[in-house]
């Protein structure tokens, strides 16, 4: 039903306000039920799991393998992809979003919407948990440390990028050249912020578990 209601109204400037506006009351009521969701037994057995290794790379693996990354050239092109990927996610969902109106699709419609609606959740939450864990960025002097002063946990490029490809693989289950080329970028998007040295591998983990989980919720209510 909601896909149907979607597809009727996504086309209008009218509707679109409408849709997004139920998109944000759902989103909200999504995140007030975050603590009841994440105990659910059916969670808890993938949940676990992440929370257990996001654990090990901030003790074990963050700083060392961040060390590793010296290539001032390799720094700056992993930059300049990760940059170039996530317009290229934002752009591909404006443009099936608009071509689908243009030619009357409504599926494609849906699907552009429906991504660009999981990338701004993604981004919304993503932005909270910045400013809650004021993570430092990986830098020469930097140790990682919580409430230090930054923006680095989680991964707002992995966040978003997930967000994009949970969406997309929802709308397009059955054609796995698009379900598997949406999670192939978001992968490149998300692990090049590691050696660009704008993450630590932990936030890119949470980030991208994150944008999965939004993406899920936006195509499901």
């Amino acid at each position: 039903m909601r896909c149907q209601t979607l597809n009727e109204s996504v086309c209008t400037l009218g509707g679109w306000t409408h849709d997004l506006r139920n998109e944000a009351k759902q989103f909200g009521i999504g995140v007030i039920h975050i603590p009841r969701a994440m105990v659910r037994p059916t969670n808890v057995r993938w949940e676990l799991p992440i929370a257990a290794t996001t654990g090990v790379l901030i003790a074990e693996a963050d700083r060392p393998a961040d060390n590793r990354i010296q290539s001032q050239n390799l720094i700056q092109t992993a930059s300049t992809w990760s940059n170039v990927g996530l317009g290229l996610e934002l752009g591909s969902s404006a443009m099936l979003w608009g071509a689908g109106c243009h030619k009357h699709r409504s599926h494609a419609s849906t699907a552009g919407f429906a991504a660009l609606s999981a990338m701004g959740a993604a981004g919304t939450v993503d932005l909270a948990l910045k400013l809650a864990f004021d993570r430092q960025f990986p830098s020469r002097n930097s140790r990682g440390a919580f409430w230090g002063g930054g923006r680095s946990f989680p991964s707002g490029h992995a966040a978003t990028s997930f967000a994009f490809a949970s969406a997309m693989a929802h709308y397009y289950a059955h054609d796995r050249w698009v379900k598997w080329s949406a999670y192939a970028l978001a992968t490149g998007v998300s692990l090049s912020r590691y050696p660009a040295k704008k993450h630590y591998l932990s936030d890119i983990l949470v980030g991208a578990t994150i944008g999965y989980l939004a993406g899920d919720y936006v195509v499901s209510h």
